[in-house]
């Protein structure tokens, strides 16, 4: 593994924990309550996130770049997009899927789930445009070191 390769590990691990973040401000901001079981909230999220989303993350880059419209705002449409397929992925690692699951993303826990995976989409479209870009990472260490201070916040007021 090269160096440069280590800015794509750093971007996916600032992202989940950016989804983690705005998952439990969402819960408590528009339901008033607390993440009760940060174990199952990772068991949920962390696979998922780190295997499907993944994955829709590469094949997006890919796809963008042969269809030749890979810009910065294509690719954060497309990750915005493609986030609502982890989604529906939550009902089966949670062991509740029936047809009834087809909804879930429009339910209560569903967009909890949705503004996860949105903001990790978020934040990953931005640190893979600037890791592709070879620009400065200056500036995306600057909203990592954001998030891992909201994350420590959230963990410590929850």
């Amino acid at each position: 593994m090269k160096k440069s390769d280590l800015i794509y590990i750093w971007v996916l691990i600032s992202s989940y924990c950016a989804g983690i973040v705005a998952y439990t401000l969402s819960m408590f901001l528009l339901y008033n309550e607390e993440v009760s079981d940060w174990g199952q909230l990772i068991n949920w999220t962390a696979p998922t996130f780190f295997t499907v989303n993944l994955l829709l993350f590469i094949l997006s880059v890919f796809f963008l770049k042969l269809i030749n419209k890979y810009f910065f705002w294509t690719q954060t449409i497309l990750f915005a997009i493609v986030a609502i397929i982890p989604v529906y992925i939550i009902p089966f690692l949670s062991g509740f899927f029936n047809f009834a699951s087809i909804s879930f993303p429009f339910t209560q826990e569903g967009f909890l789930f949705y503004t996860f995976f949105l903001i990790a989409a978020l934040v990953s479209s931005y640190g893979i445009w600037v890791a592709q870009k070879r620009l400065n990472p200056k500036s995306f260490l600057l909203v990592s070191f954001v998030i891992f201070i909201l994350l420590i916040i959230t963990i410590f007021l929850n």
